[in-house]
């Protein structure tokens, strides 16, 4: 009974030990998780293709640190900028990524349609539907019919983008744009006018701002 007395200031002693060396680590992850997105970030700008952008940095199994952050919505955004980018502009990227364009085309759409629907932030909601009203208006178009009918649904993304976060100031230049090109004296839907739109997330400020 003395014994067992004796070696109980020794546990306590080992658990807070452990506690505080598993705290030390969370906290390490809790710093990397930070690194991983501002130099994730940083080489997105440079490499859109990169496969090895904002994987986990965390040493303790079940990464903990990632929900304690609350970082799985700007995760998501992320991968689903990339595969936007993948499916509009790297195409040669898309082929060797996932197989196809058009692969890479319904990977991004649902991606983001996802963030739309779930994403915990107007903000991220309304530039996730900001970037698919982009991806609908580039759509190639064969008659006027379907040209009407793809301005019509890019215009309500963009219109969705715009009331889910009023500040959203490339949604509110695309919805403009999207408009100019309805007036009657805009009788073509021409690759100028596909190529006028932007995606406000890839090469601004931080991952989120800016436009191509």
């Amino acid at each position: 009974m003395i014994a067992l007395r004796r070696s109980v200031p020794l546990f306590v002693a080992l658990v807070l030990l452990g506690l505080a060396v598993v705290f030390a680590l969370l906290a390490r992850d809790v710093r990397a998780w930070q690194r991983t997105f501002t130099r994730g970030d940083v080489s997105f700008r440079t490499v859109h293709g990169a496969s090895d952008l904002w994987h986990s940095p965390a040493t303790i199994p079940g990464d903990p640190a990632r929900r304690i952050l609350g970082v799985g919505d700007a995760l998501a955004y992320r991968h689903a900028l990339q595969l936007f980018w993948l499916s509009e502009v790297g195409v040669a990227h898309a082929a060797a990524a996932s197989g196809s364009l058009t692969q890479a085309e319904v990977n991004a759409e649902q991606d983001l349609q996802a963030l739309v629907d779930h994403a915990k932030t107007g903000a991220e909601r309304s530039a996730a539907a900001n970037l698919l009203g982009v991806m609908t208006i580039r759509t190639p178009v064969s008659d006027s019919e379907t040209q009407t009918g793809i301005i019509d649904r890019a215009a309500s993304y963009f219109r969705q983008a715009i009331g889910l976060d009023p500040t959203n100031w490339a949604a509110k230049v695309n919805l403009e744009f999207v408009l100019r090109i309805t007036r009657p004296d805009k009788s073509r839907f021409g690759t100028d006018a596909h190529g006028g739109f932007g995606s406000g997330g890839s090469e601004g400020a931080g991952i989120i701002g800016g436009g191509f």
